[in-house]
């Protein structure tokens, strides 16, 4: 008899489910549990109860097993990014701050880009979508940026979920995978409530949320895995770099010695 058993789900056509990979999507669930690190069991209870984690599906033959590092970043380009803070308008010190931190990241690691404010259709947009070696564009997006628009952050944060569920799947649950929301203010559309609770679901996605210059913790901050404010663009650098380098992905000597102070007892 194999050592390696399939079983086959109809929905939507034929899956194949490995069982050897499912257990890794299981254990990488619990693993990346709020707080970083593994859960008590009447914590994990609790967890599961509130929000029951939804199974994810593979296709070994649409995906190939990979460890790369995801990182999908939510950028707020809304109205209110026009605003001056620090100095200099909101979306200049975001933009250069950005471009500082993205010179840091290895080629290898996949990163994509959704955009607030886009001023059509549902006001966001994916604006590039994950993959690897994609830095220059990244940035040449971002440098382009003219604040417009309102911030449908519920909306937007929903559609990031769903973008990486899809590498997720590429990547047949292996691999990293973090949010990363910039904004400046509230949402504009709906409650944070339930694209929140959608992303607790996906036990497997990290949300790292960076409020700039508001004037008290953004709604993020109940929901997040980790939460910084920043009140100029040196920490919103500086919040990057915790994002990303605050687990295990990265080497912090990767970075800037001054500039990384990561404080590992807020998760």
């Amino acid at each position: 008899m194999k050592n390696i058993i399939k079983r086959y789900v109809f929905r939507n056509g034929a899956f194949i489910i490995n069982l050897s990979v499912l257990a890794l999507l299981v254990s990488s669930c619990f693993q990346n549990a709020p707080g970083g690190g593994q859960v008590d069991q009447s914590e994990q209870e609790d967890q599961e109860s509130d929000s029951p984690q939804i199974t994810i599906l593979f296709d070994e033959s649409e995906g190939v097993a990979s460890t790369a590092s995801n990182f999908y970043f939510l950028f707020d380009m809304s109205g209110s990014m026009d605003e001056r803070c620090s100095g200099k308008r909101k979306i200049d010190g975001a933009k250069e701050a950005v471009t500082r931190f993205m010179k840091n990241i290895p080629d290898d690691v996949n990163i994509g880009l959704m955009l607030l404010g886009t001023r059509s259709g549902d006001d966001f947009a994916e604006a590039l979508p994950i993959a690897s070696g994609n830095k220059e564009e990244f940035l040449k997006i971002i440098n382009s940026l003219h604040p417009s628009g309102g911030t449908p952050l519920g909306e937007a944060l929903s559609a990031c979920v769903d973008k990486i569920v899809e590498q997720y799947k590429k990547q047949l649950g292996y691999g990293t995978y973090r949010i990363i929301v910039i904004t400046d203010g509230e949402q504009t559309g709906i409650d944070l409530k339930r694209p929140c609770n959608y992303l607790a679901k996906h036990g497997f996605i990290g949300l790292y949320s960076i409020g700039l210059c508001m004037k008290s913790s953004h709604t993020l901050k109940k929901y997040s895995l980790s939460y910084r404010d920043a009140n100029n663009y040196e920490e919103l650098e500086q919040a990057l770099v915790e994002a990303t380098a605050e687990s295990d992905v990265f080497d912090a000597n990767l970075f800037d010695e001054n500039l990384y102070k990561a404080d590992s007892t807020d998760h």
